[in-house]
């Protein structure tokens, strides 16, 4: 009894803990993620010029082998802070769990990257926000 009880536990705990890893993620980091990561090189604030490296990850893969990322600039200075669209690329997957590359940014700002499928532009499947500021 003790043995199936322990076995109901671990199922659960794997269904909980581990049931949001499975959407598609952004992460940021100041090193180069193709050469691995560990939760203390993930980064949110860059100094301007300092290359900002990303990571689109999705643990099950993605449904199609293009995606488009989006980043775009959060206006600060204005009293209902609107949105201009930095830049945008289009990039072929190599049927890998992940897609990374780098910007270097040169003003600062509050910045939102978000990852689409070319299917649906519509709606994001991974969002992330960074920040650079000057030195």
């Amino acid at each position: 009894m003790k043995k199936l009880a322990l076995l109901f536990c671990l199922i659960f705990q794997m269904l909980i803990l581990g049931g949001c890893k499975s959407d598609p993620f952004i992460v940021f980091s100041a090193q180069n993620p193709k050469d691995g990561l560990n939760k203390n090189q993930i980064e949110y604030y860059f100094k301007k010029g300092q290359p900002v490296y990303y990571a689109v990850i999705s643990p099950k893969g993605f449904e199609d082998d293009m995606l488009r990322i989006s980043l775009t600039k959060k206006d600060t200075e204005t009293e209902f802070g609107g949105y201009t669209n930095y830049r945008n690329k289009t990039v072929k997957l190599n049927g890998d769990n992940y897609y990374s590359d780098y910007y270097i940014i040169r003003e600062e700002g509050i910045f939102v990257m978000q990852a689409f499928s070319v299917r649906n532009l519509n709606k994001a499947i991974a969002t992330g926000i960074f920040r650079v500021y000057a030195d």
